[in-house]
């Protein structure tokens, strides 16, 4: 088996470096609390922050995308150093937000959005390409790497005890740059060569025939395929729970059962260790039994919790249902990387799984508008009907999706 000494790279400190990156970037997952922490200033009340954290997600796609566009043209130092200084000066600038609501939106929303674009979908498919023969694994490692609000949740609220909302994002946005910093000289791109050499040995490689890679294709013979767009479906409505949990577990936890500040802290966290879980078991077991298997266990799993969850009236069951929900959710971000790689090619991948990724997006702004519209009624049961209906949607295009390649075998 070829190894990557062959590019003078330890390929396991790239590993390590990508999943500093994907912990930073996952600090974003705390918004939940940065949002409520806003509204107790007083000076958010009627602003709908939730459009902040639906246009970070925007905008992460769109330079998801033009990354992936540019990505031979440019070293992956150039890009990971641009997009750190993005990610890291939006939280920056918006602790300047207090006088101005615009700068919020702007600084955390576009600029932040930038940075994260930048550096979250190259980071993944990067990587990926230097692990072709642990697909599933790495993409779950990297995947259980986006448990910082596991960290960054208690760290947030033991600062809000002592500081104010707009020192802590500045504090925040330090300590990000500082760390992505300190570990961005190590992240490299491998030669087309070791790309190739590992794409021969694949069926060597791959346990489960289901997990073989397909030939190439660009992003432009992609979209012109059936498939990606019944992907894409699967993968917008699949997540827009997970999603619609993300960014308000707080406020759907606090109006339905009564969450106090250390328990809407707690919620927080338990979805990072939900997501820790999922990403990792579920992002494992895909590369043994086949990645659509495991997505369909996945959905009928999530369906499940969603269903159940509006029935939910204490603390603890809410709790853990919220966990079974985000643990289901989190596996669609370590199985569409290698589903994208396997179905449309391994050389394309950071592009075309750029362009796959705005379904993540437009989830997020689906998960964020449900839980936002059905705010002020303070009753969430018409936003989880909603959101498990569009989970229905996604298993019955799946199982569509798997007729049409069994018959097209």
């Amino acid at each position: 088996m070829m190894n990557s000494i062959k590019n003078n790279t330890n390929r396991w400190l790239i590993l390590f470096a990508a999943v500093i990156f994907c912990f930073v970037i996952s600090g974003t997952s705390i918004f939940s609390l940065i949002a409520n922490a806003l509204r107790e200033t007083g000076d958010w009340q009627n602003s709908n922050l939730s459009l902040a954290y639906s246009l970070y997600n925007i905008i992460l796609a769109i330079f998801g995308i033009v990354t992936g566009a540019i990505v031979r043209k440019f070293s992956a130092k150039s890009i990971v150093y641009f997009g750190l200084i993005f990610y890291s000066g939006g939280f920056i600038l918006s602790s300047f937000s207090a006088a101005n609501h615009l700068v919020f939106y702007i600084s955390f929303g576009i600029i932040a959005g930038i940075g994260g674009g930048m550096l979250y979908n190259f980071t993944l498919t990067n990587t990926l390409q230097w692990f072709p023969d642990k697909r599933g694994l790495i993409s779950g490692m990297l995947g259980s790497a986006l448990f910082a609000p596991l960290i960054l949740a208690p760290i947030c609220t033991n600062l809000l005890k002592n500081h104010d909302i707009y020192q802590v994002l500045r504090m925040l946005g330090i300590a990000f740059f500082l760390i992505l910093f300190s570990v961005a000289w190590l992240v490299e791109k491998p030669s087309q060569e070791y790309i190739e050499e590992y794409k021969k040995e694949d069926k060597r490689l791959q346990k489960n025939q289901q997990n073989l890679l397909a030939n190439d294709k660009n992003w432009h013979e992609m979209i012109k395929t059936l498939d990606f767009w019944l992907l894409w479906l699967i993968f917008a409505f699949a997540n827009t729970p997970s999603m619609m949990m993300l960014a308000s577990v707080a406020g759907i936890g606090k109006v339905q059962v009564g969450l106090n500040q250390h328990e809407m802290t707690m919620a927080v966290m338990s979805l990072a260790i939900a997501t820790l879980i999922g990403r990792f078991s579920f992002g494992l077991i895909s590369d043994y039994i086949g990645r659509y298997i495991t997505l369909f266990l996945a959905l009928v799993l999530e369906i499940i919790a969603i269903f159940i969850l509006p029935e939910i009236k204490t603390v603890y069951p809410f709790i853990l249902t919220v966990m079974l929900l985000k643990i289901c959710g989190s596996s669609l971000a370590v199985l569409f990387p290698p589903i994208t790689a396997e179905r449309f090619g391994l050389s394309n991948c950071v592009l075309n799984y750029s362009i796959m990724f705005t379904a993540y997006s437009a989830a997020a702004f689906l998960g964020g508008f449900l839980a936002d519209f059905y705010k002020n009624a303070e009753n969430y049961s018409q936003a989880f009907f909603y959101a498990g209906m569009g989970l229905f949607v996604a298993v019955f295009i799946l199982i569509f999706y798997l007729y049409s390649l069994r018959k097209n075998k």
